[in-house]
């Protein structure tokens, strides 16, 4: 199909997009940033489908597959990455590839290698980018001076200050990278992880990595009795329950001060070791019932128009997924001129401390060696 066939298609029709929906700020601004240009531009009503996991939609798509539903079904695009869009490639999911059909595929880099490859996992087309991200650690610097910088000293601070830290439980996005960060100090770098899942490698490395969230789980918030979800666990950072919380968006606390959900004092940081830095993207399923209103959405995820709008710490203030090197010099001006946030770390500094994702085939091991060997012990 044109493009122009695809957009004649689209129009007047609703596109359901299945999404973490923990966050009521992401959902507000999805739903005002991506709905509203969405239905003014080309006709299409955006339905956002909200998901305690992705791995829900993931399931979704695979009953559908397995009752034989192979057009229809529910999911127009999801966004996703990581084991989840491993899942989907390897059990024939999804619709595509599909990335060459975007106008605006000029904008991405699609030589970067953190581009072509999710997880490990080539893309080949089935999936396409709309932010980049960064683990980091926010903190209440009114209480909090000096903030440990490692894991050593983060084991110490914690011994010092029962119940005032905690992580979200994996398989939690947020909570699942903070033990696989664990598992890169245990082998000294990120080495092991960029290669298919090892069992002896896992297995010389899993003990130290237990031991050390075992050792801080009395201390921890509610005495490591039970672990918040993301949203609550930002909650407790805000009314001083807590004095750290953790996020895969760099620029977070900041939209949080912004709005009033995070007091001025939140500041965030990064590990002398590094943190994980990935891409989000979005998918289209096989049985996708409205696969022109994805193709339009996903198309208009990756325009200057909202890429720029979404840097801008008013909005979501994340990563952008497109090279500003293939902007116009008026579009670069823009990107450049968005003043970051005051609780925002510099783009030199977040870089410096990126680290690659684990193969998609690390995940699911280290998820499930935490719940056996660290929540039910």
């Amino acid at each position: 199909a044109t493009w122009d066939e695809v957009l004649a298609a689209a129009k007047g029709t609703t596109v359901n997009w299945y999404m973490w929906g923990g966050s009521d700020w992401i959902n507000q601004q999805v739903d005002e940033k991506v709905g509203g240009p969405l239905q003014e531009q080309f006709g299409v009503t955006l339905n956002r489908v909200p998901l305690d996991a992705t791995a829900d939609a993931v399931n979704k798509v695979l009953n559908e597959k397995s009752a034989g539903v192979t057009s229809g079904g529910s999911v127009d695009l999801i966004w996703l990455n990581g084991e989840n869009f491993s899942t989907m490639k390897e059990g024939g999911l999804l619709y595509g590839p599909f990335s060459e059909l975007l106008p605006n595929r000029q904008y991405v880099n699609w030589e970067d290698p953190a581009l072509g490859y999710d997880f490990g996992v080539a893309i080949d087309g089935y999936e396409t980018p709309w932010a980049s991200f960064q683990w980091v650690l926010e903190y209440n610097s009114q209480n909090v001076a000096n903030p440990p910088k490692s894991f050593e000293e983060l084991r110490d601070w914690i011994a010092a200050n029962p119940g005032r830290f905690t992580y979200p439980a994996p398989p939690n996005h947020v909570g699942s990278a903070f033990v696989r960060m664990l598992f890169y100090w245990a082998a000294g770098g990120s080495d092991p992880f960029l290669k298919e899942f090892d069992q002896a490698e896992y297995d010389r490395l899993a003990p130290q990595v237990w031991e050390y969230l075992n050792e801080i789980e009395p201390n921890l918030w509610r005495n490591g009795e039970t672990y918040p979800e993301l949203g609550p666990m930002a909650d407790l950072l805000a009314n001083g329950e807590t004095d750290f919380a953790m996020e895969y968006d760099a620029n977070r606390a900041s939209s949080y001060i912004k709005s009033g959900q995070y007091p001025a004092t939140i500041r965030t940081y990064v590990l002398d070791s590094g943190t994980l830095a990935n891409i989000s993207y979005v998918a289209i399923p096989f049985n996708a019932p409205n696969p022109a209103g994805a193709l339009v959405l996903a198309n208009y995820l990756l325009s200057p128009e909202y890429q720029i709008g979404m840097a801008d710490a008013n909005s979501l203030g994340w990563g952008v997924a497109i090279d500003p090197a293939k902007l116009s010099a008026d579009e670069q001006k823009q990107l450049a001129d968005i003043p970051r946030g005051e609780a925002t770390l510099a783009s030199d500094v977040l870089r410096g401390a990126a680290l690659p994702e684990a193969r998609a085939s690390w995940v699911e091991p280290i998820d499930k060696g935490w719940e056996e060997n660290v929540l039910k012990k």
